[in-house]
């Protein structure tokens, strides 16, 4: 239930007043206390009333099966043999300042009807209970800093028997996100979903077992006490499809598929892949902000808001992912992925797609939900299937469900977090159409056998047909056991699966883990074979990487002749992508004393780099290959490649590789003014980045901001406080002389100026007049206002200082990607605002004023550059 917020400061138009004028006073003392409404009903409905809000997919029906006073707070439940619910109430929630409140409610249905009308207090005094789960005539419960085993051996329907069965769980942070869903698999072992804290978990049972740290989730062996930590971390929610996988979630992200377990990439020492989970969905709805924040689209039908603008119609809160196994539903329902989004008052529905070894997940419904209502306070939280087959709901029914530590300052001082905490149901969704449907088990073949935990103990034949099957994820789980195989027919097999499923990362990582230590019989095999083909260059990089790895740990030349099992027959895409791991790998240099084969590998780059017609990634490999050769040799290529308009990834990769030598020529070509002045501001971010680390160039970055051919404020704060902090004297002392005032000195002085404002007294109104006149031309808060720059909302919670530094003195600091540009028209006419894309065909900007529209300007000629682009700080006066 966290939900995500942008904390990064924005660009503003420069005042070029001294002082600030009347109004924009007032938005400086009242803005930032303006107060948001995150929900539209201020009343709760009755579980009567809020059933006629539902919306779901036809033929299915939600019938209630519990509500208040009998359960409050629901957030987990389970059932047991005899039919009765166990609900964990989370009636604490959200304070920390408070005697435990967490109960364990036994609910029976007497009339045997489906509504559970009887309930009876299991356990009380817990903190924050949220997973349950029968076990051995009692139940385990989660509830931080412990699991417990809970008992009712009187007969009286509480609990007397009470026992810690692990302990050491963190419970200092959120009381959201701990320890939960404990769940039972087949193979023994009881599997824990994280949350976003760790701890260092012990068994009092067991205190012969070592302590674990908690890194991910977590699975514990009751019969012997063992206890491991997995890999993915789950932020509330577990479930396991009909073979055994493991699915997780995180607030933004309602499937993920953990694909490989770490254990089988620690086996090869040299693999740089450390990946272990899949993001199923694609993140549809973009922030605008660069290194994450996206969200996977939802379609709610109330009108609650989320905490953050740009997390609007996507997933802010998903917990408690579900693979559906069969049942009550319709059959179209079968083996797809359900997720709350108790933000978005809904239920969603994935179907998962295979894809290589993992899966793809895409909305079963077009643009609608399986379960919606139009009821801000309905809080679905968690999800299970009853022994009916039906899908059940835990509604924890509150008016506020984020978390105060996700919430600005002054929204928590006016929002009532406790409206809804006695309240709570539980709702049944079944098909008309499908009563009667069970699940059915899946009949196990010999090849589907390789997708059980014990592939690495498959007998080899059966491994070497797996290498063959149809099924890609067949030949994935095949290629685990046969790298473990000392087998001679190993390698082979594994050659074949690394080419027919060259395409798939995931693939390519459980090959290259199997074959350290015969890394050159794999290579000669793989040379014989391989074609230009989607995901081979990746396939020879990454087997590149493992030699030249091999050869660094080693002490040994990676490059050799005798080491490197060329084969002039291979495509020469391949070889230097094959070359450019080795040499990434090793992290070696190409001079003039090389090979004729290696001299030619990378005359072929420089050619390769520069051919506009190949697939960019050949190309940014090759580049990869020239920063290893000779300045002389690779920096003609590297520059042209900077200098031309080819696709921004492109030029990245070049400014990246020419940076890495430090040569003047480097410096100076990338800074010199006409370059500095035909770039984006992303270019700009990457050059600097790339120049300042590299020592050699720190001085030059200097002396052009000193000559003022770069400005000031080219540097970002932590660019000019990790200068400032250098362990070179001399760069110390001429940043102190040159970048001492962050900002100019009269608008610093303006500032100071206007402290005097943070003593008036708020008036919110005011600073919402303020805010639509102003600064909604650039940003927004409360869904008003143009996102072109950041999502302001919880400018709140920062201190009012910080605010008006950055009203005041725009140029303060200047968050990455919100630079303002002017970009000039081939017709002379100017356009405002942030460039979010630059290729040879269009430029494209989000611009202020203009509802976020995006310009697109079209050039004659298709690799003319469209328009000339240039820094600019635009005049700009309050009223």
């Amino acid at each position: 239930m966290k939900t995500i917020m942008n904390r990064r400061g924005a660009e503003m138009p420069r005042n070029s007043r001294p002082i600030l004028s009347g109004p924009l006073r007032l938005c400086v003392s009242a803005f930032f206390l303006s107060a948001v409404s995150l929900f539209a009903n201020d009343t709760a409905n009755s579980p009567a009333d809020e059933l006629k809000t539902f919306k779901v997919e036809a033929p299915l029906k939600v019938e209630l099966v519990a509500a208040e006073p009998q359960v409050e707070s629901p957030c987990a439940m389970a059932f047991d043999d005899q039919g009765r619910i166990y609900v964990a109430e989370n009636r604490g929630y959200p304070h920390t300042d408070e005697p435990p409140q967490g109960r364990i409610v036994m609910l029976e249905s007497t009339h045997h009807d489906g509504h559970y009308d009887k309930s009876t207090v299991f356990a009380d005094g817990l903190t924050y209970p949220n997973g349950v789960m029968p076990w051995k005539g009692g139940l385990i419960v989660t509830s931080a800093p412990d699991v417990y085993f809970l008992k009712d051996t009187k007969g009286t329907g509480h609990a007397d028997e009470k026992k810690v069965l692990l302990t050491g769980f963190d419970y200092a942070k959120s009381t959201q996100l701990r320890v939960n869903c404990p769940t039972l698999r087949p193979d023994g072992w009881i599997y824990f979903a994280a949350g976003l804290v760790g701890g260092t978990i012990t068994s009092p049972e067991h205190p012969e077992k070592p302590a674990v740290k908690m890194t991910g989730d977590l699975r514990w062996n009751p019969q012997t006490g063992d206890i491991e930590t997995l890999d993915g971390r789950s932020q509330y929610g577990i479930s396991f499809d009909a073979l055994g996988r493991r699915f997780i979630c995180m607030n933004r992200l309602p499937v993920q598929h953990v694909v490989i377990e770490s254990r089988w990439l620690r086996r090869n020492p040299h693999l740089s892949f450390a990946e272990t989970v899949q993001d199923c969905n694609e993140r549809t709805v973009k922030t605008g902000l660069r290194g994450g924040g996206d969200g996977v689209r939802v379609w709610p039908i109330s009108h609650n808001i989320t905490t953050a603008d740009s997390h609007a119609g996507s997933f802010t809160a998903a917990c408690s992912v579900r693979i559906w196994p069969g049942g009550a539903l319709a059959m179209m329902y079968d083996g797809c992925a359900f997720s709350c989004e108790p933000t978005g008052n809904l239920v969603h529905v994935d179907r998962l797609v295979p894809h290589g070894a993992t899966f793809i997940g895409e909305p079963l419904l077009d643009k609608r939900e399986v379960f919606a209502s139009s009821d801000d306070w309905c809080r679905p939280v968690f999800l299970t299937r009853g022994p009916d087959g039906a899908l059940y709901i835990c509604d924890m029914y509150r008016k506020i469900i984020e978390h105060p530590d996700y919430l600005p300052a002054e929204i928590r001082k006016h929002s009532d977090f406790d409206a809804g905490k006695t309240l709570g149901r539980i709702w049944r969704i079944t098909s008309a159409d499908a009563s009667g449907r069970k699940a059915k088990a899946p009949v196990a073949s010999p090849e589907q056998s390789l997708e059980r935990e014990d592939v690495d103990k498959v007998p080899i034949d059966q491994l070497l047909a797996g290498a063959k099957n149809p099924s890609a994820r067949v030949r994935f789980r095949a290629a685990l056991g046969l790298g473990s195989s000392q087998d001679p027919r190993a390698v082979a097999a594994l050659t074949h699966v690394a080419l027919a499923e060259a395409d798939d990362k995931w693939t390519r990582a459980a090959v290259l883990s199997g074959v350290g230590g015969r890394e050159r019989e794999f290579a000669a095999e793989l040379f014989k074979e391989a074609k230009e083909e989607p995901g081979v260059s990746d396939l020879m990089e990454g087997l590149g990487m493992l030699f030249g790895r091999a050869a660094l740990a080693e002490k040994r030349d990676a490059l050799a002749k005798e080491s490197l099992p060329l084969n002039d027959k291979t495509p020469a895409v391949l070889r230097i992508a094959f070359l450019a791991g080795v040499a990434d790998g090793a992290n070696a240099h190409i001079g003039d004393n090389a090979s004729p084969s290696l001299s030619a590998a990378i005359a072929d780059s420089a050619k390769l780099a520069q051919q506009h017609d190949a697939a960019i990634e050949s190309r940014e490999r090759a580049i990869g290959l020239l920063k290893h050769a000779d300045w002389q040799t690779a920096g003609p290529a590297l520059l042209a490649v900077i200098m031309s308009k080819e696709p921004t990834e492109l030029r990245t990769a070049a400014i990246r590789a020419a940076a890495s030598f430090d040569g003047t020529d480097v410096t100076n070509a990338l800074l010199s003014a006409k370059h500095w002045a035909a770039i984006a501001p992303m270019e700009r971010e990457t050059t600097l980045a790339a120049l300042l680390a590299k020592p050699a160039h720190i001085p030059r970055v200097l002396d052009a901001i000193e000559s003022g051919a770069l400005p000031k404020n080219a540097l970002s704060a932590v660019q000019r406080t990790a200068l400032s902090k250098s362990k070179d004297a001399a760069v110390r002392d001429r940043v102190t002389k040159l970048l001492g005032a962050a900002a100019d000195g009269d608008r610093m002085k303006a500032y100071e100026a206007e402290k005097v404002v943070l003593t008036l007294t708020p008036n919110p109104k005011h600073g919402g007049e303020i805010f639509k006149n102003i600064c909604s031309t650039c940003h927004r808060l409360n869904q008003e206002g143009h996102q072109v720059g950041p999502d302001l909302l919880d400018i709140r919670s920062q201190p009012k200082e910080s605010i008006l530094l950055h009203i005041v003195v725009p140029d303060y600091e200047i968050a990455p990607g919100f630079a303002a540009s002017n970009v000039e028209l081939k017709d002379g006419s100017l356009r405002l605002g942030i460039v979010i894309s630059d290729t040879a065909e269009s430029v494209t900007l989000r611009e202020p004023a203009r509802r976020g529209r995006k310009t697109f300007c079209a050039p004659t000629s298709p690799r003319s550059p469209p328009a000339s682009i240039r820094s600019c700080r635009p005049a700009w006066r309050p009223p």
